[in-house]
């Protein structure tokens, strides 16, 4: 990351607060949410606040959305994550289904991203692997559940990648046609920094989810 984790942190929790027109955040409740300390997130407000991405009037206010998440499309990478890889005989369709039904039988945390989540929220390029998020601490239980379901490890590339993360990134997560897609927000910054037609695809999201300004 081209940033600081934590201010990649609290730039999602903002924009995802945002985007879900609650009230504005205090600096002792987004601190508890990202999990560290108050002092440090004034740090970091500080530094967005200098860039003129949000205020402190009456809470911590996003200035201006769209300049923050093409900001953080900028400074971020979905393809530094760590990942897990396998293979699955299916159509990348039928895949998310069967993820998504085993993920609700084994009580599993996932969130379908990049083009994936796209063919959810708004089809755009249709994808040719499935990407979801799922958390560090359940690598090894989606190993074996996904085994059950004939997607197995992958020697080298697969068509079905685990982006292990931690908690933060379900921030705002939410279900489109039955499966789990990350936050508009998340979804905007992963296709753009995953390039290509992922930029364009990145676009089209911002155009049809608009965030309130």
């Amino acid at each position: 990351m081209l940033i600081p984790n934590k201010l990649n942190t609290i730039i999602r929790i903002l924009l995802v607060n945002h985007f879900e027109n609650k009230p504005n955040l205090q600096f002792n409740s987004l601190a508890k949410k990202a999990h560290i300390s108050a002092a440090m997130a004034k740090r970091l407000l500080i530094r967005l606040k200098a860039s003129e991405y949000v205020n402190f009037s009456r809470g911590i206010k996003v200035v201006n959305p769209i300049k923050l998440m093409t900001a953080w499309g900028y400074t971020y990478s979905v393809r530094e994550l760590e990942r897990t890889e396998f293979i699955a005989a299916e159509r990348p369709q039928y895949v998310m289904m069967k993820i998504a039904g085993l993920a609700r039988n084994n009580r599993l945390e996932y969130a379908f991203t990049l083009f994936s989540a796209t063919e959810h929220v708004s089809p755009y390029v249709g994808p040719s692997e499935t990407f979801l998020y799922i958390l560090k601490k359940d690598v090894k239980e989606w190993q074996d559940a996904l085994k059950d379901i004939n997607i197995l490890p992958a020697e080298g590339s697969g068509n079905v990648i685990c982006l292990s993360v931690d908690e933060d990134y379900f921030e705002g997560i939410w279900e489109a046609r039955d499966a789990n897609v990350v936050s508009i927000p998340q979804l905007y910054a992963d296709l753009f920094s995953y390039g290509g037609r992922g930029e364009e695809a990145a676009k089209e999201i911002l155009n049809r989810y608009h965030p309130h300004v």
